[in-house]
C-alpha cells in the first residue's frame, strides 16, 4: 500500500489541469468557450446572464490535457437577483482552477467593472492570463489593458477565430509551467459508444433491435442525462439513448430539438445517422449529419429499408445518394436492412472503424513528409513553417504560417491527408496560427 503522502504526489501528477474562463457579462465568455472545444456546447445570446452554470470539457491541445471551463458573466449586485449564486458558483470555479483566462471587450475598452473583476482575481492569488476579445475591430489598442495589471492581452476575436490557436498555446505554456505534463496516451473502452441518430419513421428502432439481437447484456441511465435515457450494452457496442430512439415525436421539428437538447451525441464516440431508401434524403437528413460533424463524432450513414427496393433502384441509389451527401464524402455509407439483416455487420464494424480512426495520431514527421508531397501537387500559397496534429477525437491540426491559408488549400490539404491516413468517417479540424512577433 502506498503512504498517503507519495500517494497524494502521484494524485497531483495525473491530475488533469483546469482553466476557467471569467469576465463580466456578455463579453463573449461562451462563444470562446464554445470555439476552444470545436463545438457548440454552451448557449450563446445577448441576453445578460444567459449562461447560468459552469460548463467543463476536456481539451487537448500541443499533447496536454486540460478541462476549459465557461462560467456565467459577472454582475454588480444590482444588476441582477441571482447575482449572488452567481459570484459563489464563479468563485468556487475559481478556486478550483490552475489557471484563469480573464477575458474583457476590446470594443467597449477597460470598464469600472473590469477593475474590479482584475483586483477580485488578484486576491485570489491565482496565475491569470488576460485575452482581449473582438480583435477584428479596427484601431483599438490592446495594450491599454495592461493597466489591469495582468501584462499585454492575447488578441482574439472568439466569434472568427482569431488568434484562438496563440491563446491556447500560452494555456499550454503556463500549464507545463506549472509541472503538467503531456497527455498520456488514450486508452479506449473496449465497446464503441455509439447514437443511432435519424429523422422519425426511417427505421432507427428497427435498426437498434437488429444492432442488439440477443446479446443485450444491461440497461442503464446514463450519467447527466434525463431519468429515461437509457443506453443499451452489446458484446461490442453501447447504444445511447435508446429511449429516445423509441420515442414518438410529434413533427420532425420536436425530434430536431431533442436531439439537440439531449446531445446523446456528447457520451457518443460514433453517430449512426439513418436514412430512408424508399425516400429522398431531405434538408432534415442533411442537418442531422451536421450535428454529428460539429459535435466532432465520428460518422456513419446508415441507408435503411433497403430491401424494399428492387435490383434497378439499388443501382441508381449508390449515386444518388453519394451526391447528395458530397459534403460528407469522408464518411461510410452502409445499405442496411433491419428486417433481413443486410448489411447490420458491415454497419457494426464500420462504426468500430470509424471510432479507432477518430483516435489516431500521426507523427510530426510522417505529417512534414505528407505536406512536402502535397506540396509537390498543389504549391501553398504562402510559406508553412510548421504543421503538427494537436488532438485527437477530432483530428485536429496546428498550422503555423505566413498568412491565412484560404479554404480552398484547406480543402485540398484535408482531402490529401485523407489519402494519405485515411481518418475514415470523422472530421479534421484545423487551427490556424501565425508566428509569433520577436519582442525587441
Amino acid at each position: 500500500m502506498l503512504e498517503p503522502r507519495r500517494k497524494g504526489i502521484i494524485e497531483e501528477m495525473n491530475k488533469i489541469p483546469l482553466v476557467a474562463i471569467v469576465g463580466r457579462v456578455n463579453v463573449g465568455k461562451s462563444t470562446l468557450f464554445n470555439r476552444i472545444i470545436g463545438k457548440p456546447l454552451a448557449l450563446v445570446d445577448e441576453r445578460p446572464g444567459l449562461t447560468r452554470d459552469r460548463l467543463r470539457k476536456r481539451v487537448e491541445w500541443e499533447g496536454l490535457s486540460f478541462e476549459i471551463m465557461d462560467t456565467g458573466g459577472l454582475f454588480s449586485p444590482d444588476e441582477d437577483q441571482l447575482s449572488e449564486y452567481l459570484r459563489r458558483n464563479i468563485e468556487k470555479g475559481v478556486e478550483e482552477a490552475d489557471l484563469v483566462i480573464f477575458l474583457v471587450d476590446l470594443k467597449k475598452g477597460i470598464t469600472p467593472y473590469d477593475m474590479e473583476i482584475a483586483e477580485w482575481l488578484r486576491k485570489k492569488g491565482k496565475k491569470v492570463i488576460l485575452a482581449a476579445n473582438k480583435a477584428d475591430v479596427k484601431d483599438k489598442d490592446v495594450l491599454e489593458f495592461t493597466a489591469l495589471g495582468f501584462g499585454e492581452p492575447v488578441a482574439i476575436s472568439s466569434a472568427h477565430g482569431i488568434g484562438v490557436p496563440e491563446l491556447l498555446d500560452r494555456i499550454v505554456e503556463e500549464l507545463r509551467r506549472q509541472g503538467y505534463r503531456s497527455a498520456p496516451e488514450v486508452v479506449k473502452a473496449d465497446k464503441t459508444r455509439v447514437s443511432i441518430l435519424g429523422r422519425p419513421n426511417v427505421g432507427k428502432s428497427s435498426l437498434l433491435n437488429a444492432l442488439v439481437g440477443e446479446e443485450v447484456a444491461l440497461t442503464s441511465p446514463i450519467p447527466g442525462t434525463t431519468r429515461d435515457s437509457v443506453d443499451v450494452e452489446t458484446e461490442d457496442l453501447i447504444i445511447i439513448d435508446t429511449a429516445g430512439i423509441k420515442r414518438k415525436y410529434k413533427d420532425e421539428i420536436e425530434y430536431y430539438a431533442h436531439i439537440r437538447s439531449r446531445r446523446s451525441l456528447r457520451y457518443a464516440e460514433v453517430g449512426i445517422v439513418v436514412i430512408d431508401a424508399t425516400d429522398e434524403i431531405t434538408r432534415l437528413d442533411k442537418k442531422i449529419i451536421n450535428l454529428v460533424i460539429e459535435e466532432g463524432r465520428g460518422l456513419v450513414v446508415a441507408i435503411n429499408k433497403i430491401d424494399l427496393l428492387d435490383k434497378e433502384r439499388r443501382r441508381e441509389l449508390l449515386p444518388y445518394v453519394s451526391g447528395e451527401l458530397a459534403f460528407v464524402y469522408f464518411a461510410p455509407k452502409v445499405f442496411t436492412s433491419a428486417k433481413t439483416g443486410e448489411g447490420i455487420e458491415l454497419l457494426r464494424e464500420m462504426a468500430k472503424k470509424v471510432r479507432d480512426e477518430g483516435y489516431k495520431k500521426i507523427q510530426e514527421g510522417d505529417l512534414l513528409s505528407a505536406l512536402e508531397e502535397a506540396a509537390n501537387r498543389l504549391a501553398p500559397p504562402t510559406e508553412i513553417y510548421s504543421f503538427k496534429q494537436v488532438a485527437s477525437k477530432p483530428p485536429t491540426f496546428k498550422i503555423v504560417s505566413r498568412r491565412e491559408i484560404p479554404a480552398h488549400y484547406l480543402r485540398f490539404l484535408e482531402r490529401f491527408l485523407r489519402e494519405k491516413f485515411d481518418f475514415l468517417g470523422n472530421p479534421i479540424l484545423f487551427r490556424q496560427v501565425r508566428p509569433r512577433r520577436k519582442k525587441d
